[in-house]
C-alpha cells in the first residue's frame, strides 16, 4: 500500500510539473509578438525509481531556462547604433541641403552670377550711372544672400543643439528604467521573463540613441557603459549625462559647438560615435561647423564672404572714380565684422552703407578707364590672378560647398537604407534563436498534453488498484 501511496504522490507531483510546463507554453504564445521577449522553457528532471527507498520515480521541475542569446542581442544593439547614427545624419544633412538651391536659379549662386554680370556690363560702360547702380544692387543681393544663408544655417545648428539636449534627456530616461530593472532584480533575486523583455526593449531603444556596451553581472543586473566606457548604469545607481553648447566669446568668432558631459562634468563628446546622438554631434560639429565655423574651423561660407569682400575692396580701392586729374580714389564696396562670437564674415557681410554709385572706381592704378571694372568681371575666371579660393572661382567655390553637403546627405541616405536591411537581418537571426516559434510551441503543447493525459491515466489505475487492495482488507 505504501508503494501505491508513493506512486500516487509522485503522479500528482508530475501533474503539477506538466501543468506548469503548459502554463509556460501559454505565456510563450501570448508573448510571441512582445518586443524583446525570449522563449522560456521548463527544464524537466527524471526522478529515479527505487523500491528500496520506496521511490516510484516521476518527474520534477529543474528550473526555467531562457532561449535568450546575449551575442545575438548584442549584434542587434550594435546594428541599431549604426542605424541611429545614419538616420540622424540623413535628417540633418537633408535639412542643410534644402537651404542650398542646387539649380543656381536663386540664392548665393544666382546672386554671385548676377554680380559678375553687373561688373561685366559696367566694364563696357564705366561711366554709366545705371551700370554703377546695377553693381550696387547686385552687391547688396550677394551680401543679403550670404547672410541669409548663414542665418538659416546657424538656426539649423541651434535646432540640432536642442535635439542633442533632448536626445540626452531620452538617454537618461531609459537609463532610469534600466536602473529600476536592476533594483527589482537585486530585491527579488530571480529572473522575470517579462522584466527581461522590457529590459531588452529599453536596451534596443537606447542603442538607437547612443553607442554603449551592456554587461550582465553575476547577480543578474546590467551595467551600461556609454562611448568609451563612461558609466551610465551600474547596479542600483544611475550616472546621468548632460549636454550643452560652448561658444568662444573671443576672436576669432565661432558658432556653438555641441558637447556631452558625464555625471562628473567631464566632456565625453569624442567618445559618442553611434546612435542618433552621435549623428547629431557629427552633423553639428563637422558638417555645419565646416560651413559656418567653430573654434577649429573658419567655415567655408566665412571664407567665401571675407575673400570676396577683401578682393573686391582691394581692386576698387586701388583705382579712381574717373580718369580726370585729381579724381577721388575708390572706396570699399563691402564691409564685414570679425569682432566676436556671432560676428562671422558671413553673418555680417554688407554693402558699405554710405557708398554711392559715383564712388565706384572703374579706373585702375595704371589709368585704364575700365581696368578695375574688367578686373572685377574677371573674377569669374579661376585662372585669374585674383579672386580664387583653392584654385576655384567664387561661384565654383560656393558650388563645392553645396556639393559637399549633397555628398554628405547622399552618403547618409545610402548608409541608412543599407543599415535598415542589416538591422532587419540581425533581428531575424536573433528571433530565430530566441524568438517564439508558434509551430514549436504547438508541438510542445501536444507533447505535454499527452504526458498529462498519460499521468492522469496512471492516477486512474493507481486509484483502481488502491480500491482493490482496500477491498481485500477484512472488515472488523
Amino acid at each position: 500500500m505504501g508503494s501505491l501511496t508513493a506512486a500516487l504522490g509522485n503522479s500528482g507531483a508530475s501533474l503539477d510539473v506538466l501543468q506548469r510546463a503548459l502554463g509556460i507554453i501559454q505565456a510563450n504564445v501570448s508573448n510571441a509578438s512582445t518586443p524583446g521577449y525570449a522563449t522560456q522553457k521548463l527544464d524537466l528532471q527524471a526522478l529515479p525509481m527505487d523500491s528500496a527507498t520506496n521511490s516510484a520515480g516521476g518527474v520534477s521541475a529543474a528550473g526555467i531556462s531562457s532561449a535568450r542569446d546575449q551575442y545575438a542581442d548584442t549584434a542587434v544593439e550594435l546594428q541599431l547604433q549604426s542605424l541611429g547614427l545614419y538616420t540622424a545624419q540623413s535628417q540633418v544633412t537633408g535639412t542643410i541641403q534644402g537651404l542650398f538651391d542646387v539649380t543656381g536659379a536663386s540664392g548665393v549662386s544666382s546672386a554671385l552670377t548676377s554680380l559678375f554680370t553687373a561688373f561685366s556690363s559696367w566694364s563696357a560702360s564705366p561711366g554709366d550711372p545705371s551700370a554703377r547702380q546695377a553693381v550696387l544692387a547686385a552687391a547688396t543681393n550677394v551680401a543679403s544672400s550670404i547672410t541669409g544663408l548663414s542665418t538659416s544655417l546657424r538656426q539649423t545648428a541651434s535646432q540640432v543643439g536642442q535635439q542633442t539636449e533632448s536626445t540626452v534627456g531620452q538617454i537618461n530616461s531609459l537609463a532610469g528604467q534600466i536602473r529600476q530593472y536592476n533594483v527589482t532584480r537585486l530585491s527579488s533575486g530571480a529572473d522575470d521573463p517579462g522584466a527581461q523583455a522590457q529590459l531588452q526593449t529599453n536596451l534596443e531603444s537606447l542603442a538607437n540613441l547612443v553607442n554603449f556596451t551592456a554587461l550582465t553581472q553575476a547577480d543578474g543586473t546590467v551595467t551600461v557603459l556609454v562611448g568609451g566606457g563612461t558609466p551610465l548604469v551600474m547596479e542600483d545607481r544611475q550616472y546621468s549625462l548632460t549636454a550643452g553648447q560652448s561658444v568662444n566669446a573671443q576672436p576669432p568668432p565661432v558658432n556653438p559647438v555641441s558637447q556631452v558631459f558625464d555625471s562628473q562634468g567631464n566632456e565625453i563628446t569624442a567618445t559618442i560615435t553611434g546612435g542618433q546622438l552621435g549623428g547629431l554631434l557629427d552633423s553639428q560639429n563637422r558638417v555645419l561647423a565646416g560651413i559656418v565655423g567653430d573654434a577649429h574651423n573658419t567655415g567655408s561660407l566665412n571664407t567665401l564672404a571675407s575673400n570676396l569682400a577683401d578682393t573686391v575692396n582691394q581692386i576698387l580701392e586701388s583705382g579712381t572714380v574717373s580718369s580726370s586729374p585729381g579724381a577721388a580714389a575708390g572706396t570699399a564696396l563691402f564691409s564685414y565684422s570679425n569682432a566676436g562670437a556671432g560676428q562671422n564674415p558671413a553673418d555680417s557681410l554688407a554693402v558699405v552703407p554710405s557708398i554711392t554709385p559715383a564712388q565706384l572706381a572703374p579706373v585702375d592704378a595704371s589709368g585704364v578707364s575700365n581696368g578695375n571694372a574688367l578686373a572685377l568681371a574677371g573674377l569669374t575666371n579661376p585662372a585669374g590672378a585674383q579672386g580664387t579660393i583653392n584654385g576655384m572661382s567664387y561661384t565654383q567655390y560656393f558650388a563645392s560647398i553645396a556639393s559637399a553637403v549633397g555628398t554628405d546627405q547622399q552618403t547618409a541616405q545610402t548608409n541608412q537604407t543599407v543599415q535598415k536591411a542589416v538591422v532587419t537581418q540581425a533581428q531575424s537571426l536573433r528571433d530565430s534563436i530566441s524568438g517564439v516559434s508558434l509551430d514549436a510551441q504547438a508541438a510542445l503543447l501536444l507533447q505535454f498534453q499527452r504526458g498529462y493525459q498519460s499521468v492522469a491515466r496512471v492516477l486512474t489505475v493507481i486509484n483502481s488498484l488502491a480500491d482493490s487492495v482496500l477491498a481485500l482488507v477484512p472488515q472488523v
